[in-house]
């Protein structure tokens, strides 16, 4: 069945997702709905013979309804129909899925944008391959848009998609090309029953259906494991045995064009996993890199370019740090779980011992990067230094700013204009560039904002100013990056520090650093003190209390000191003459009882104690399921009363042979219903043959409950002379000429199917009869559509396409099905064509 054979291929190319995400079922769930939905949606569209364009408008429909139910519908009516409030609440988990695809690094945990991405993807993927495969009957070129799915992961996995999503989708291609060979096979007519020495090799068919497998079993293991022998970059095969990304001297220079960083990721995995082992009498925090460009939405890393003067093997350069620092010693042990290319290190190193792997110093970011080697399973010791100013060196702080910092105090020039305002008023009673930067600290570590992982804005367009005006929540990314962009609007260089705090102590004395203690903080430059890293965070757990030159003030609930330089708390004060302090209370503030805000995956906070999510989708499966299983059923009743329907006259006063061919086609889909075989092949008087055969071989008998409501009780005598006419008038329909035809009447031979198919309902074994009512067999058979019909828009878009691979030799399309089927059958019976005469009777042979 085409349609499934493409649903399954789909289903099989997903596979090559699995290592894109941290766990399966938060992802491949709605996208297993999404699938079921869109094939749901275009065999609907097929059964009701839409055209083309009112199918695809269809599809439409289920993706709207589908991406509702699965990620927004607490704003949607009875949770499927949407509303204004869907439609906004599903723009922004768009722009979260966007922010998230450039911030998190692969395998990337459970984000609700992420899932309608792929959920889309996946879904217009879907419909794609069902246009082609089984509207346009092209198999081979439905695995095209599948391919898109591979080179998703191709182009972000370092190692590829695997083994094991490499096989099954080379499954998934192999049956799309199976079935292309099947309806090309079928384009040249009915086939005739193989011959007795060709089953002889047994349930596989013939040699040639056990050549063909072989060939296509031999070329899927050549594909596997022929790249492996294949030389690449570093020598080892496209296949590489080693971790990471190689390791080695490497060229001249090495660069690391916009890493994916996130802090996010780390803090909102699922589980807690060991990362680091930390040994030292100093603990401090971690740092890994430090990111400076700044795009008016998120801040990001700027290429780090080292050459192989830089490498960490020949000795690191002098810390050019001045003034007070602080020294301290670690031993860093790395699981093979932390899988970075960014050292992390207690500051600015000055010796690394143990280190191994073509590890480099990116001087302007004091970044430890590799190309070439990740951080899994390191173990090195590392001796670094640290700024350790007091508050009067950073009070004295002066001069002038380097000019390659420059990208350090760069702002886009579409900024809020409300942070203007916010910052005067800041910083209005501060005297120096520190007090202007502790205030801002102070100001962010106050009441006013509050700690919390899941209700924090994204980096979506706007999401600083929401942090700051409207929702007050957020973690180490929201309050370090707002921190960095007040202070650089103060025309002081600052940036964004990525890494760990210290960790938890062990009872051996070792610190345990875990990636819930991943973090990211702001660095400021002063020209007396060089980078210096302040703390706006006040994180749950305590673990990011502020420095000693910048202690917690009055304002701040983690300590009751005055803000250096000042005589009273920095909690800002209206200018003279100005309006209200630029802080809108729209949101509720912190400890309020005033309902929130609806989560970014439009639940909210009354959804998430209803039903959940995966919940809705297994009911939403579970009722496409039961349709799926009902519409064959429907659709053989449909069949079966459009097949019966007395049609129009024809013009003249001529007798359709069209309705003759529609009862003949309804007798054959009984018996195939009731499991009668009568093979492609077979003459109407050798179907005929076989269906008096059937019944000779059951009691005589009236007719039982399980026929029909329009057939009449009538004897075993009386549907065998049905059969004979039936099979005349087909006979005569198909071979004679049309004026020697002398088909009967429509009502004749509408009421000859209802008596045979009543006897025939009537004899059948019970199972056979529920197997045939439920999941009718005639459904499901190859090349059997409804003869008689002018075809829809898909159809005649596939005859098209036929035709011009022909060259055009046959029509575009068949006004009548049924007559192509009388084509094809009478191809392959020359020895049945002698046509029957008027009145006859068909006679056994």
């Amino acid at each position: 069945m085409p349609t499934a054979v493409a649903a399954v291929a789909c289903l099989l190319s997903t596979s090559a997702l699995t290592r894109l995400f941290d766990g399966t079922m938060w992802w491949f769930g709605p996208v297993l709905i999404a699938t079921i939905v869109a094939v749901a949606t275009a065999a609907v569209g097929r059964q009701l013979r839409l055209p083309l364009g009112l199918g695809l408008l269809l599809s439409l429909v289920g993706f709207i309804g589908c991406v509702t139910v699965l990620c927004a519908r607490a704003t949607a009516v009875l949770g499927v129909l949407p509303t204004p409030e869907t439609v906004r609440t599903l723009r922004a988990l768009i722009a979260d899925g966007g922010s998230d695809i450039s911030r998190l690094a692969t395998p990337v945990p459970h984000r609700p944008g992420l899932v309608i991405l792929t959920v889309t993807g996946v879904y217009l993927t879907v419909v794609a391959v069902d246009l082609i495969v089984v509207t346009l009957q092209r198999p081979t070129l439905g695995g095209l848009p599948l391919l898109a799915l591979y080179a998703v992961s191709a182009a972000i996995l370092p190692g590829g998609v695997g083994l094991v999503p490499f096989v099954l989708g080379a499954v998934g291609f192999v049956a799309l090309m199976v079935l292309d060979g099947r309806i090309a096979f079928g384009r040249w007519g009915r086939s005739v029953p193989a011959m007795p020495w060709q089953l002889e090799n047994g349930p596989l068919g013939g040699r040639i259906t056990v050549s063909a497998l072989a060939v296509a079993l031999a070329a899927l293991l050549v594909a596997v494991t022929v790249p492996a022998g294949l030389p690449s970059l570093d020598g080892t095969g496209l296949v590489s045995r080693k971790g990471g990304y190689g390791a080695g001297d490497g060229p001249s220079s090495a660069s690391v064009v916009q890493p994916i960083v996130s802090v996010s990721q780390q803090l909102h995995a699922d589980t807690e996993v060991p990362l680091l082992s930390v040994r030292t009498n100093t603990p401090r925090y971690l740092r890994l890199t430090a990111l400076e460009n700044f795009d008016g939405q998120l801040f990001t890393l700027r290429a780090l370019n080292a050459t192989r003067d830089n490498r960490v093997s020949r000795g690191l350069p002098k810390p050019g740090i001045v003034g007070s620092t602080v020294e301290t010693t670690a031993a860093i042990t790395v699981t093979d779980r932390f899988n970075e290319l960014y050292l992390p290190v207690p500051g600015t190193p000055t010796k690394i011992k143990g280190l191994v792997g073509d590890w480099r110093l990116a001087a302007p970011t004091g970044t430890i990067f590799s190309t070439r080697t990740s951080t899994a399973g390191a173990n090195y010791e590392v001796d670094a230094v640290a700024p350790n100013p007091t508050q009067a060196e950073l009070q004295a702080s002066s001069g002038q700013v380097p000019a390659d910092l420059a990208i350090d105090t760069a702002l886009p020039s579409n900024l809020d204009p409300r942070l203007r305002q916010l910052l005067d008023t800041l910083t209005r009673n501060a005297r120096t560039p520190y007090e202007r930067v502790y205030a801002i600290q102070e100001y962010l570590r106050g009441p006013r904002f509050t700690y919390d992982l899941d209700g924090a804005p994204t980096t979506r367009e706007g999401a600083l100013a929401e942090f700051l005006f409207d929702k007050h929540v957020g973690y180490c990314e929201q309050f370090a990056s707002a921190m960095t962009v007040l202070v650089r609007m103060l025309g002081i260089p600052a940036r964004v520090a990525i890494g760990f705090v210290p960790g938890e102590r062990q009872a051996d004395g070792s610190y345990l650093v875990t990636n819930r203690q991943a973090h990211a903080w702001p660095e400021v430059y002063f020209p007396s003190a060089g980078w210096v890293s302040f703390e706006p965070t006040r994180r749950s757990d305590g673990e990011t209390s502020a420095p000693a030159y910048a202690p917690a003030g009055a304002g701040d609930p983690d300590g009751t000191l005055p803000a250096p330089g000042t005589d009273s708390e920095p909690t800002p004060t209206l200018a003279p003459g100005s309006g209200p302090l630029p802080v809108p209370t729209t949101g509720p503030a912190p400890g309020s009882t005033d309902s929130p805000a609806p989560d970014a995956d439009g639940t909210g906070t009354d959804a998430a104690a209803g039903i959940p999510s995966w919940a809705v989708g297994l009911i939403v499966a579970a009722v496409l399921g039961l349709m799926l299983l009902a519409a064959p059923a429907a659709l053989r009743r449909r069949r079966r009363r459009g097949r019966l329907r007395p049609g129009p006259a024809p013009p003249g006063g001529q007798r359709d042979p069209g309705q003759v061919h529609l009862a003949w086609a309804e007798l054959l889909d009984v018996a195939a219903d009731l499991g009668v075989t009568i093979r492609p092949s077979d003459s109407p008087r050798a179907g005929v043959a076989r269906l008096a055969a059937y019944l000779d071989a059951e009691p005589a008998g009236g007719l039982s409950d399980a026929a029909p409501a329009d057939a009449s009780p009538t004897t075993f005598p009386e549907a065998r002379a049905a059969l004979g006419r039936l099979a005349a008038a087909e006979e005569r329909a198909r071979y004679a000429p049309p004026e020697l035809a002398e088909v009967p009447q429509p009502a004749e031979v509408t009421r000859d199917v209802s008596v045979v198919a009543g006897v025939l309902w009537s004899v059948a074994p019970r199972g056979r009869r529920i197997i045939g009512r439920i999941m009718p067999p005639s459904v499901f058979r190859r090349g059997e559509g409804d003869p008689g019909g002018a075809g829809t828009a898909a159809d005649r878009l596939r005859s098209a396409v036929a035709s011009r691979r022909r060259g055009g030799d046959e029509p575009a399309g068949d006004a009548d099905p049924s007559d192509r089927g009388a084509r094809d059958q009478a191809a392959v019976e020359p020895r049945d064509r002698q046509p029957v005469g008027t009145g006859s009777r068909p006679t056994d042979h």
